[in-house]
């Protein structure tokens, strides 16, 4: 009996390590410091610039390529959700990958 709560306190132990996982990455996000948001609806996206753009998405990630007309045009915008409170964003481009911002949920406008 003892040899069994020791294996069930070992698998508690094992899985309280494993990191939490948000539901999904579906909502409206926002750049640190406002100015820039993308609202995502599998598999459609709102990229920051206003236009609708498919995006390879899933649960816990998106990319989309950048449209014309908006900074960055091109590039592929890349996030991975972090928990319900944060998605890393980079940008991936020919001359290189930015250094990865934190977009938390936007607040509603009261």
């Amino acid at each position: 009996m003892r040899l069994i709560q020791l294996v069930c306190a070992a698998a508690l132990v094992a899985l309280a390590a494993l990191p939490v996982r948000a539901d999904e990455i579906t909502g409206t996000w926002c750049a640190p410091g406002g100015g820039k948001s993308i609202k995502v609806e599998d598999p459609i996206v709102i990229s920051p610039g206003g236009k609708q753009v498919r995006a390879n998405l899933t649960r816990h990630h998106l990319d989309f390529v950048i449209p014309p007309g908006e900074a960055n045009a091109g590039a592929t915008f890349n996030a991975d959700q972090l928990s319900d409170e944060a998605i890393r964003v980079t940008i991936i481009s020919k001359s290189g990958t930015s250094a990865p911002e934190i977009w938390t949920p936007c607040k509603p406008i009261s």
